[in-house]
């Protein structure tokens, strides 16, 4: 289907995130974005407001910090795309934190628009 241009705009909001950039991140999701994670569920405003004040605070990730996919799987249902697997967050090129996810994604005429994403951290081995 259209997978190079779904993961195009993956990528640049995954580099908007980790930049704190939360204009570009709002112009991709889709106004009922929420995002689920440990600590509960945040719509965007919620998201969106949080990474701004974090920013503002100096307590958001530093410009070394990035995503990497473990793993990626990509299914189409119609004009939704859903998006899953294992990512990892390096800072400094060491690792972070690694997490599954899922996101859902809908093609608009004009691009993909993220309406939902789903993280829950991967358990420490024993």
């Amino acid at each position: 289907m259209d997978n190079i241009n779904l993961l195009n705009t993956r990528e640049d909001w995954y580099a908007a995130f980790f930049a704190g950039d939360t204009d570009f991140m709002a112009s991709v999701q889709a106004d009922s974005f929420c995002v689920v994670h440990a600590s509960g569920v945040q719509s965007k405003w919620e998201q969106l407001h949080g990474i701004s004040r974090a920013v503002q605070a100096d307590m958001w990730f530093p410009d070394t910090a990035y995503k990497q996919d473990a793993s990626l799987s990509l299914q189409y249902h119609g004009e939704f795309a859903v998006v899953s697997g294992q990512s990892q967050t390096l800072i400094d090129d060491t690792p972070h934190s690694s997490v599954f996810f899922s996101e859902l994604w809908r093609k608009t005429p004009d691009d993909w628009q993220l309406m939902h994403l789903h993280f829950t951290p991967v358990p420490e081995a024993a």
